[in-house]
């Protein structure tokens, strides 16, 4: 059989695409290959579910999650991560905890706020709590500016152009910066409420107004000064520029917190690091210190290895490095300041290591107080 030179030239072409997109899966999520551990995992879990077996379906649901949270940013992976904290909060409210249902959607609400559910599909009960747990998560956020067409960024990431409407919107506090050319750039702190249409509205001010102003102002009031009011006014000067100076040496510096926990007991396990992950949201500013308080249930105490980690993934303070302890948990309290070059926004994460053999606990609950100050 013969073929053509356009054929040849089409054959060889897809034959090379095709290679590529082998060579390159990230470039190309679609045609990525599923990871396998992930789906078995995943369909370890909904068997147990469908079996009525929620204990042992929760915990892969939750080593699902800590493993999809370490891969890279692709949409797919993102999906698939919301998909399986859904099913997660599913399974606490099929047994009936609902208090752990709705901390679970919340967190998910906080990492998506654009996430929905199909009515179809999950019980209406479960839909209901859903709807409720997003009206105390989210607010609205109405932007407009005078003039209009200004550039949005919110905690200096762009958001789009004003008028700018944000319909689902993370409660917090967050600073929201204007900026056109022609015009000096507008920055305006606005705190988002659940349930309530907030509103930033900015005022622009050209470039170089003020200083028109004054010239023309200069020009009107052409009085000789006596030498009473030229020396009393350089005294005012004098007065304002050591006041000014001191200022600048001794700064006043506005120290705030807030304060985040997670009560959803983790796992420990001989083999597999247990983790277990704090959201932080509506830090503006540079953290200062962090105060923790991490409760841990372990027959052998002495055998485990407890860390904090901040929200980069690399900067780490030892809590506990297997030291001697009698009693079958403890509660580790402290401070630490090695987290200050970080962005505060993020999963914090506690990660035990059990050097022990078959000896099981949990991390009980722990919490974060945040002190920072603004940029």
């Amino acid at each position: 059989m013969k073929f053509s030179r356009a054929t040849t030239v089409f054959t060889l072409f897809f034959f090379i695409f095709f290679m590529f997109i082998g060579s390159n899966p990230e470039l190309f999520p679609a045609a990525a290959t599923e990871d396998p551990m992930i789906s078995k995992l995943l369909a370890e879990a909904e068997d147990h579910y469908q079996n009525g077996k929620f204990k042992e379906a929760i915990g892969i649901y939750e080593q699902i999650i800590v493993e999809l949270n370490k891969r890279k940013e692709l949409v797919k992976t993102k999906q698939k991560l919301f998909t399986t904290m859904v099913s997660l909060a599913l399974t606490y409210f099929t047994i009936q905890q609902t208090d752990k249902s709705r901390i679970q959607l919340a967190k998910l609400i906080r990492i998506n706020p654009n996430q929905e559910i199909d009515e179809e599909i999950y019980p209406p009960k479960f839909v209901k709590q859903f709807r409720e747990v997003q009206a105390e998560t989210l607010g609205e956020l109405t932007i407009t500016s005078i003039p209009s067409g200004a550039s949005v960024s919110i905690d200096n990431k762009e958001a789009g152009t004003t008028p700018l409407n944000i319909k689902k919107m993370v409660k917090g506090e967050y600073v929201v910066t204007l900026a056109k050319k022609g015009f000096m750039v507008m920055t305006q702190n606005a705190v988002v409420t659940p349930g309530s249409a907030n509103s930033v509205n900015g005022v622009l001010e050209k470039v170089g107004k003020k200083k028109v102003i004054e010239k023309k102002g200069m020009k009107k009031k052409k009085k000789k000064l006596s030498p009473i009011l030229l020396i009393g006014g350089l005294a005012a000067i004098g007065a304002i520029l050591l006041l000014v100076l001191k200022k600048k040496d001794e700064p006043e510096v506005q120290v705030r917190t807030l304060q985040f926990s997670n009560t959803d007991p983790v796992p420990i396990n001989a083999l597999v690091p247990a983790y277990s992950i704090i959201e932080a949201s509506g830090i503006v500013g540079q953290v200062r210190k962090v105060e923790y308080s991490i409760r841990i249930n372990h027959p052998r105490i002495e055998d485990l290895t407890v860390s904090l980690i901040g929200t980069d993934n690399r900067a780490l303070f030892s809590v506990w490095n297997k030291g001697p302890h009698e009693d079958g948990g403890k509660t580790f309290t402290g401070t630490t300041e090695v987290f200050n070059s970080i962005e505060p926004n993020g999963n914090w994460k506690v990660t035990v290591t059990n050097s022990g053999q078959r000896q099981t606990g949990e991390i009980a609950r722990w919490s974060l107080k945040i002190f920072f100050v603004n940029d």
